[in-house]
């Protein structure tokens, strides 16, 4: 008996993941997240630039505060402020208002440190949203804002 050609092996339910808005977002990160390493820095995370920001921002704040502003887990938060001490980014004090609890401040170094990385985050920006003209930025940024300010627990 002859052979029979196997059969190619069947599509359905096979879910095309290059217009899924979570595939996208995930390799959006992916990008971002080479940018950053090769255009902004290679020791200063995301998620720490965020700290620091925050921290400039508003100083003298607790972790959990500061958590809260950064958009951070409680884990992360706390894995994240004890790089950024071991760095000597940031400092723990105790609080002038409340001696029963610590804030946090940036010391000098982390002040420098977030000049440095806040001055080569604009040119990542330009370098990721270059294929998309002004109006287009817009309004990839007004979109993302809304799917980010609704996209939260309810």
């Amino acid at each position: 008996m002859p052979a029979q050609p196997a059969e190619p092996p069947s599509t359905s339910g096979v879910v095309d993941m290059s217009s899924h808005p979570g595939q996208l977002a995930r390799r959006l990160q992916q990008v971002t997240y080479q940018l950053w390493t090769t255009t902004v820095s290679t020791e200063t995370t995301p998620p720490q630039f965020v700290v620091l920001n925050s921290l400039l921002a508003d100083p003298d704040i607790d972790q959990r505060t500061l958590g809260e502003r950064a958009s951070l887990d409680r884990s992360t938060v706390a894995d994240v402020v004890a790089r950024l001490v071991q760095r000597g980014l940031i400092r723990r004090v105790r609080d002038p208002r409340d001696g029963r609890r610590n804030v946090l401040r940036l010391t000098k170094r982390g002040e420098s440190t977030h000049g440095q990385v806040a001055d080569r985050i604009e040119q990542m920006n330009d370098k990721l949203l270059a294929p998309l003209s002004q109006e287009e930025q817009g309004a990839l940024l007004s979109m993302l804002t809304r799917i980010v300010d609704q996209g939260g627990p309810r």
